[in-house]
């Protein structure tokens, strides 16, 4: 009985890890044993099979918490080896006092107009924007859904679970299987944890961009493109910065804006849009 006792504690210890791993550290509070009811796995009476049993259906029903939330992981570290930063900066003035020259051939004649492009000459962390490229060779290639949970095995045998009473040996491996269990699931907890800090630093800087594509793709007009002495110039598209109030922008791209990195001191709100 007291060793049935000891492993329910360190099943709602593992619970409470557990309940961190997935997001709900803020409250720093064991889960509390609620009376037996409709709702609860805990039985009414003291009895070690019936409390072992209990203590069973909650274990398996941690490990495959715990097994989806693994499977997250990996995937999300397989995404993030896939992507790699473009560095990225605006040309021109948002104002369009100078920039390139861009032409609606509306009558109006050409102005001026900022757009993004590839940076090849800021240091590190100097240039606007640093955007995300997401690859698909290789491994980074979309795989199968991998089918997900495996079945508890069977740890009281069909003889002890059917009388109701477990003999003491078959009692004792039963508990240090499961004591085990509690033991695994608290380390892949705090591995959990640490791979949801560090996914969190990185939401925490990266900021949407709005971008609008100006021009048009068949020529027709947009920013004048071509050498220098043709004569009529050509016309092509560009990416820039939407900031209009009365549209909504083509695009929304994720980067990290400026100097903004995990793990340092970042000038955005999570998921904040270009003002």
């Amino acid at each position: 009985m007291k060793r049935a006792h000891r492993v329910l504690a360190v099943a709602l210890v593992g619970a409470a890890v557990l309940a961190c791993a997935a997001g709900s550290a803020g409250s720093n509070r064991l889960p509390d044993a609620r009376a037996a009811g409709e709702d609860s796995p805990w039985p009414r009476t003291n009895a070690v099979p019936a409390n072992v049993r209990a203590i069973r259906s909650v274990v398996r029903d941690l490990s495959r918490k715990v097994e989806l939330m693994e499977l997250s992981a990996a995937r999300y570290a397989d995404w993030e080896a896939c992507i790699r930063g473009v560095p990225v900066s605006e040309y021109g003035d948002p104002d369009r006092q100078w920039g390139y020259l861009y032409d609606e051939r509306n009558g109006i004649g050409t102005s001026y107009m900022p757009a993004l492009a590839v940076d090849r000459k800021s240091r590190p962390r100097k240039e606007d924007y640093l955007f995300l490229k997401f690859s698909r060779k290789g491994n980074c290639r979309s795989h199968a859904p991998l089918p997900g949970g495996t079945a508890d095995p069977a740890s009281v045998s069909a003889t002890a679970a059917a009388s109701g009473r477990p003999r003491a040996q078959t009692l004792r491996r039963t508990l240090r299987h499961l004591e085990h269990r509690v033991r695994n699931m608290k380390r892949s907890a705090r591995r959990l944890l640490a791979a949801s800090e560090r996914f969190d630093e990185w939401e925490s800087c990266v900021s949407w961009v709005p971008v609008t594509e100006y021009g048009d793709p068949d020529g027709e007009f947009g920013y004048l493109f071509g050498p220098r002495d043709a004569s009529p110039p050509g016309y092509r598209p560009a990416l820039a910065i939407d900031r209009s109030d009365w549209d909504d922008p083509d695009y929304m791209f994720l980067a990290l804006v400026g100097g903004d990195r995990p793990g340092r001191t970042c000038q955005d709100e999570p998921g904040e849009a270009i003002d």
